[in-house]
């Protein structure tokens, strides 16, 4: 794939603030997390998955508007690297790059085997073969990297239709079962707290919810290619938990209503629960729910190579890794390797997991693991926001303190109970190694960042202008001295 000797810039103003939002609302995949999340919240803490989802996305929204605070000052495709760069410093923000970006990958690598495990099943119609199914994972996996390597408003535009086919598919199942009352008429119960369950089994539900608004953040790399990013990006980022939490919310609740709340325990051991309320009360849209489920997981998809090869991109500007990984696309004019570096190692550890287990347990495990690498991006940025307030205030800029140290602290409350569900003791083999697992994960980031302050310091340097990009320099509050 060809690319440009020297890093160039991204196009700047290509989409406004629709065309932002987009992608972030599309990587939170609404839909597949409903179809598969909202089964186990209700085995663990019955009717009340909605008011789980409700307090969850008040919960998330303050790590929303901790990245929304960065990005109205740093409008950069760094994203939270150059968010942490500036507050913390660069060696910090190295080290929480690799551990998100390795996150990412393998979580990533999960769910692809999974997808390509679900195609063959209920696609081909063929039970999972070895062989079969790695290649259509591989398939898969060039089809939605494709959208990110053609260009950012092809990209948004192939989100948006996945996006809207899936929403307003789900949205119309929601609404019909409600208007008909579901299966014992509207209830007040799922709103009400969970009673009758283990504390331990409500907080590992809120864990569950928590974990579903992943992915709100992918505007923050867009800042670069984005009109007016310091008014746009922001309202991208709360945006998206906002709308998605709206989603759930409502989703959750038309589905405990399709069954009826006093038969929690029924849904709970429905491994299709959305296809078995189509069925009741909108049959026509039945035979489609597997598209559904394709459709969010792909909008997801693009989305993520999108906004993740930016990050890379941004990162390899700076001299934090290869800087082939900054090379421009001549025909596309996007960051086409780096996103290719993302996605092949993605897919080549979803591929191979396969080797010692099943699709199901290799995704199941693999997405745990791989999303506390960005828990911990969201911790630190939630934390880099006070730092820089506090900065910031020494240069005689003063932010709201609401919302740049009460919010955040919010925030790391919030995520407190993700990294407690995930690491928890006394869980099943293969989970029960995770919190060694992490600590392996946490010291690569370290480690790497350490190696490269010892071999290349002046890259620690450079880095944090070169993070920044034009349109954030620009308006510096700080600026960068030599």
């Amino acid at each position: 794939m060809a690319v440009s000797a020297a890093p160039e810039k991204l196009e700047r103003d290509q989409i406004g603030l629709f065309g932002v939002i987009m992608p972030a609302l599309a990587q939170v995949a609404p839909a597949f997390n409903l179809f598969f999340t909202t089964g186990v919240m209700v085995a663990l803490a019955g009717a009340s998955a909605p008011l789980i989802f409700l307090i969850s996305m008040v919960g998330m929204a303050a790590t929303g508007s901790s990245l929304a605070q960065f990005s109205s000052v740093y409008p950069s495709a760094g994203s939270f690297v150059t968010y942490i760069t500036r507050a913390i410093g660069t060696r910090v923000a190295v080290a929480i790059g690799v551990i998100t970006i390795l996150g990412y990958i393998i979580a990533f690598g999960g769910i692809y085997i999974f997808v390509g495990s679900y195609i063959v099943q209920n696609v081909l119609g063929n039970p999972h073969i070895w062989g079969i199914t790695q290649l259509v994972t591989i398939v898969y996996g060039a089809l939605v990297v494709a959208p990110a390597v053609v260009g950012l408003r092809f990209g948004v535009r192939v989100t948006i239709v996945l996006y809207v086919f899936e929403v307003v598919l789900l949205l119309a199942l929601s609404v019909t079962i409600l208007a008909r009352g579901g299966a014992s008429g509207l209830s007040a119960t799922p709103f009400a707290w969970p009673g009758g369950s283990k504390s331990s089994d409500v907080l590992l539900a809120f864990s569950l919810a928590v974990l579903a608004f992943g992915g709100f953040e992918a505007a923050a790399p867009l800042a670069e290619e984005t009109r007016d990013p310091r008014r746009n990006v922001p309202i991208a980022v709360l945006g998206a938990v906002v709308v998605s939490g709206i989603i759930y919310v409502l989703g959750s609740y038309a589905l405990v209503t399709a069954f009826g709340v006093g038969h929690a325990g029924a849904l709970a051991a429905d491994p299709n629960p959305f296809h078995t309320a189509a069925r009741a009360f909108l049959p026509a849209l039945a035979p489609v729910i597997t598209w559904v489920f394709l459709s969010s997981v792909t909008s997801s998809y693009v989305a993520a190579n999108t906004q993740t090869s930016r990050v890379i991109f941004a990162g390899a500007r700076g001299g934090l890794w290869s800087r082939s990984l900054a090379g421009i696309s001549p025909r596309f004019k996007t960051p086409a390797l780096a996103a290719v570096a993302f996605v092949a190692p993605s897919i080549l550890i979803g591929v191979v997991s396969t080797a010692f287990t099943d699709p199901g347990t290799a995704s199941g495990f693999l997405g745990t693991y791989g999303i506390l690498g960005l828990i911990i991006m969201y911790l630190v940025a939630n934390v880099a926001l006070v730092v820089e307030w506090v900065r910031l205030r020494g240069a005689g800029i003063k932010k709201n303190a609401w919302l740049w140290v009460v919010t955040p602290v919010i925030g790391v409350i919030v995520l407190a109970i993700p990294i407690w569900g995930d690491l928890r003791p006394g869980q099943p083999s293969p989970y029960n190694i995770l919190p060694w697992l992490t600590i392996g994960l946490v010291a690569v980031g370290v480690g790497y960042a350490l190696v490269l302050g010892a071999v290349r310091p002046q890259a620690l340097l450079r880095a944090p202008a070169l993070l920044e990009g034009e349109e954030s320099l620009s308006a510096d509050p700080l600026p960068i001295s030599d």
